[in-house]
């Protein structure tokens, strides 16, 4: 089954076997306490970079010693995924594709905060804003706005937005008690359209190990 949940937010999802992404209901409650020390510049593609301290902002005191000590996944990038230097949140970089000019390439990071990022609604609205739209979504409407997702085993929320001047992002949330993963995809629309099936590949490798 496809749905479009609105006309500037598109999420596509398909029937998958056991193993592979699952979409269901967003659950209600969802904590939206504000958002701190995330990076909201750019990241030298043409498209937003969310993830690490905020420009002019030192780390939190413990982050990069909590990143350090949390084990990386284990995962399958796709081949025409190039590695680039993490940063003190990073657990995984990349840009694509690798033999693209820096202009028409996206931006794949994975990152591991401790706490909860904020929660699910303050990054949905943050993201909303990073593309150009509206950041409008609040508890009525957020289940509409995002997918329920399985990734390896572990409840995720997503979003797809394709906003109005061309940037686009996939932004995932796995939310545990101690600890948030943040998974995202972001760049130009038509980079990030194209990348958006190896994304979903990517996602879909996952197995965690910080059990």
């Amino acid at each position: 089954m496809c749905a479009v949940v609105s006309a500037a937010v598109l999420v596509a999802c398909a029937p998958k076997p056991d193993n592979q992404i699952r979409v269901d209901h967003v659950p209600a409650g969802v904590e939206t306490t504000p958002l701190m020390g995330v990076n909201t510049s750019s990241n030298g593609t043409g498209g937003p970079s969310m993830a690490g301290p905020a420009p002019g902002m030192n780390a939190l005191p413990g982050m990069a010693e909590f990143t350090a000590a949390t084990p990386t996944p284990k995962w399958t990038p796709a081949a025409n995924w190039a590695a680039v230097p993490l940063t003190a949140t990073r657990k995984g970089s990349w840009k694509a594709p690798a033999d693209a000019p820096a202009d028409q390439q996206v931006e794949i990071s994975v990152t591991v905060f401790q706490g909860n990022l904020g929660g699910l609604l303050a990054n949905v609205n943050r993201w909303h804003g990073k593309v150009g739209l509206a950041e409008d979504v609040t508890d009525a409407n957020l289940g509409d706005n995002v997918q329920n997702l399985t990734l390896g085993g572990r409840a995720a929320q997503m979003v797809s937005l394709d906003g109005p001047k061309g940037e686009s992002l996939d932004g995932v949330l796995v939310i545990l008690p101690d600890r948030v993963w943040s998974l995202l995809l972001s760049g130009s629309t038509d980079a990030v359209k194209a990348q958006r099936p190896a994304f979903r590949a990517f996602l879909d490798s996952i197995q965690w190990q910080d059990q």
